[in-house]
């Protein structure tokens, strides 16, 4: 993993395909472990949050 970009709006990352898959799954197997209750207390981001990044991940591994 290599930083491309970094300011104030967002940073850019250039990922392997490994790691971009690696982090599909962390992603999904934070959201069938962690209950609903605790889950943005223990993984920092909120589950609709979780949600809708994974499934943007997911829009764009079906194009690799």
């Amino acid at each position: 993993m290599e930083m491309v970009h970094s300011d104030d709006e967002g940073l850019t990352l250039s990922l392997t395909k490994e790691e971009f898959f690696t982090l599909i799954g962390s992603i999904n197997e934070a959201l069938e472990l962690v209950d609903d209750w605790e889950f943005e207390t223990r993984v920092g981001v909120a589950r609709d949050f979780a949600v809708a990044l994974r499934s943007t991940m997911s829009d764009l591994a079906h194009g690799l």
